[in-house]
């Protein structure tokens, strides 16, 4: 990791002297349109991609309803319909595809005036972020959306319904489970970066405990779409889970620092 930020770095370098506010804006306009051109290159390049894509998004419905004999069909109900969700998928894809470069564009306008430990926080800070959206999408799609699809069809039968279900529906579902689980696994980089700056402490931690479950829970019922008790458990349990080790994490953070000031003292 040390080296991957050594490679980087020399990107960021410092300015060797004061800008105007003009430069500075001169260098956010172009920051600004280097990230619309990337949002705009690789939604085209997303193109080819959303038919993949979106039996990617309808796959777990479709193993639950072939492993379950559920009877199912997804419907359109005006012209413009399909258009409008294939577009969509396109869309959100590029951003998610240009994040990266949009991040880099980003960095490149900010990191130079900061200092090296503040860039390699951040540096560490993205990475781990991206790993914990992925992680949160990959919990989501692997099990979360499985069991909520099996729930849904439960009620259907119950009820003696067939399932014609929107295709718009269906997807925004699913993208705002996905999206929520990603999202979500993101508030411990958030505490650990609290702990780090010294604005939270583990005592305070432990001592708020009830207070972060209930939080956790309203989180939960806030971004899994309508009441369902199983994914919003499923969201909430990880996530107290990540809580408790950010407290661990910053115990042994603290006591290494504090043996480190007692060596410096001797």
């Amino acid at each position: 990791m040390k080296n991957l930020f050594k490679k980087v770095s020399p990107r960021f370098v410092s300015r060797d002297k004061e800008q105007s506010f003009l430069e500075h804006l001169e260098e956010f306009r172009t920051m600004l349109i280097r990230c619309l051109m990337a949002v705009a290159i690789a939604t085209v390049v997303c193109i080819p991609l959303a038919k993949p894509l979106l039996n990617w998004l309808k796959a777990p419905l479709l193993r639950v309803a072939e492993q379950n004999h559920y009877t199912l069909e997804l419907i359109t109900t005006s012209p413009v319909e399909g258009f409008v969700q294939v577009m969509k998928i396109i869309f959100c894809t590029g951003i998610l595809l240009s994040l990266p470069f949009i991040i880099y564009f980003v960095a490149c306008f900010v990191f130079p005036g900061l200092k090296a430990k503040e860039q390699k926080l951040l540096v560490y800070g993205g990475l781990a972020g991206a790993v914990l959206f992925a992680g949160g999408v990959t919990l989501c799609y692997s099990v979360t959306l499985p069991i909520a699809i099996k729930i849904m069809f439960y009620f259907n039968n119950y009820l003696g319904t067939t399932a014609n279900w929107k295709i718009d529906t269906y997807l925004s579902f699913v993208m705002q489970l996905l999206i929520g689980f990603g999202l979500i696994f993101e508030l411990p980089l958030i505490l650990l970066l609290l702990g780090h700056l010294g604005v939270i402490s583990t005592a305070q931690m432990r001592k708020y405990r009830r207070h972060v479950i209930i939080a956790i829970l309203i989180i939960a019922m806030a971004l899994t779409p309508g009441p369902d008790v199983i994914s919003q458990l499923q969201m909430a349990i990880p996530l107290y889970i990540l809580y408790e080790v950010c407290i661990l994490i910053l115990l042994i953070r603290n006591r290494k620092s504090g043996k480190e000031k007692e060596g410096s003292g001797k």
